[in-house]
């Protein structure tokens, strides 16, 4: 709609100026085109005259009045979006609260269907987005402390705390009553096998450790994280068991694991460059980062990967595949203390099933085809293209952008979660929420882009909580190249701030320690 200019003239046309702004609001209201007609209406050059301020305060309560019957038609957002447009307006603070209440009213059925599911992680999600527009009630309270307690059991399930889950579940089930007795008897039914399932796992785990059986140890270790995903001291056994072993390729099959393949076994037990285990804290042994207590006779796991490994120059250039003379391809970074990680530089990835005969560059154990989905770097962001069934939170697409912390599901149940925590870098990473695995033990999938920040910080790539300052991977050309404050080796040589590094370069600084590991080429997509 076109607002007639006023031109320079006499004090009638002045003066008449806000009827017809008045006359125009009123139309675009009459319309349903409330945006449009409080727009109108709080046009400086007439937002004081008098009916002009008494036209908007009836948009504002029309306003309400539209969220109203959207809330009997089931129309939630929309009923949220008028009541938010209607605020900023300066509705009557006792007209808003009254339709916010109608609103969690009509929300209530919704959600405590969810939470009777047994759903307490999308019932805290959905109510904390209600909350952020003022929708609440007594009853969503009492929702929202069941569904928290809820999920919080889940947590401690999740690190081993079975204990305290159970007593998090009886809590949910008094708080819960009847509508919620049969979702979290399930609930509790399924901790109590993980529990049981978890427990001989954990003391093989520790047995292993005991004896420095590394190998046993990092089998162990994946055991019990199957039962017990965040479960803390098979985290750090495992940590410190890739360490000790000092990469694995990935077509080695670990004891107790399934490989895709007939595979040659890793034999680290034996091995004279392993160094004994770290003195014991509270029975977990743990590795120190920066190696400190370490006897200066017998080789680190870093000397023992250079000799297994045999010199290697540091030089720019670096086997990958490589597209008009830029780096490509995929490697492993098994990083101290920090984890395990699967690089890949190309600008297409593709996620499929894992397998000899797999074209995927990210090869999932799960029930996937070979060639699922592919993800494609366009620009800063990221466009998930699906070949097989692929959803985005839940939503079925064929292609569509990424955002960070989006859910992807492949299939039925393998689920994947998108992190692109810098707004700098176009880098993204992608970590396995579901209980599948791949066949390396890598605790995330790295896209990289231009470069990739390891440190403490919320925006770095490879979260690295204990480092005091960041170092950075970056591609220079077909090279790559390391970044870090001060003094570090590479391959035992000096460096000052950068270096060039191989693929099996490895480094070692004050306060960190990582290895590289090439992974072959993968077969190509038929």
């Amino acid at each position: 709609m076109v607002i007639p200019m006023v031109q320079p003239g006499g004090n009638d046309t002045m003066l008449g100026q806000w009827r017809i702004v008045l006359k125009q609001a009123e139309e675009a209201a009459r319309a349903g085109h409330f945006e449009e007609a409080l727009v109108l209406v709080h046009r400086p050059d007439v937002h004081d005259h008098k009916q002009v301020v008494s036209l908007r305060h009836r948009l504002a309560e029309d306003l309400i009045a539209r969220a109203s019957r959207r809330t009997d038609a089931d129309d939630t957002a929309g009923a949220i979006a008028d009541l938010d447009l209607a605020q900023r307006h300066g509705a009557p603070a006792d007209l808003l609260a009254t339709a916010r209440l109608k609103v969690a009213e009509r929300a209530i059925r919704e959600i405590q269907a969810d939470l009777s599911a047994g759903d307490p992680c999308k019932v805290v999600e959905r109510l904390a987005k209600l909350a952020e527009h003022q929708i609440t009630s007594p009853d969503l309270r009492r929702i929202r402390e069941t569904a928290e307690a809820w999920k919080k059991a889940l947590d401690d399930a999740r690190r081993g705390e079975f204990g305290m889950a159970l007593e998090e579940l009886a809590r949910t089930a008094r708080l819960g009553g009847p509508s919620v007795e049969s979702a979290v008897d399930t609930a509790r039914q399924e901790i109590e096998h993980r529990r049981d399932a978890a427990a001989p796992r954990i003391e093989r785990l520790y047995a292993s450790l005991g004896l420095a059986r590394w190998g046993e140890t990092l089998a162990a270790a994946e055991s019990v994280l199957e039962f017990v995903p965040d479960h803390p001291a098979a985290r750090q056994a495992r940590s410190r068991a890739w360490q000790q072993i000092g990469g694995l390729s990935p077509s080695a099959s670990l004891p107790g694991r399934v490989a895709a393949g007939p595979a040659p076994q890793v034999a680290v037990a034996k091995s004279p460059l392993v160094p004994p285990a770290s003195p014991a804290k509270g029975g977990i042994m743990f590795l120190d980062s920066a190696d400190k207590d370490r006897d200066p006779a017998k080789p680190s796991w870093q000397d023992a990967m250079l000799r297994r490994n045999g010199p290697s120059p540091v030089q720019p250039s670096i086997p990958g595949r490589s597209e008009g003379g830029r780096l490509g391809g995929r490697f492993l970074l098994w990083a101290d203390v920090i984890g395990g990680f699967l690089v890949c530089l190309d600008d297409e990835i593709v996620l499929g099933r894992a397998g000899a005969d797999s074209p995927a560059d990210v090869p999932l154990l799960g029930d996937l085809s070979r060639k699922h989905a592919t993800l494609v770097r366009d620009g800063d962001g990221y466009i998930l293209k699906a070949h097989q069934d692929t959803y985005i939170n839940g939503k079925r697409i064929e292609a569509s952008a990424l955002r960070n912390g989006d859910v992807i599901r492949l299939g039925a149940t393998l689920e994947l979660e998108f992190h692109q925590p810098s707004p700098v870098s176009s880098t993204a990473r992608l970590e396995i929420v579901s209980r599948h695995r791949l066949p390396m033990a890598v605790d995330a999938v790295i896209l990289m882009a231009e470069t990739c920040i390891v440190g403490p910080s919320p925006q770095a790539h490879v979260p690295a909580p204990a480092l005091e300052a960041p170092l950075v991977l970056y591609r220079q050309g077909a090279s790559l190249w390391c970044r870090a404050s001060g003094e570090f080796t590479v391959d035992g040589e000096e460096r000052s701030s950068r270096s060039p590094l191989t693929l099996r370069s490895c480094v070692r600084g004050e306060g960190f320690s990582f290895s590289l590991e090439p992974m072959s080429p993968r077969p190509s997509s038929v």
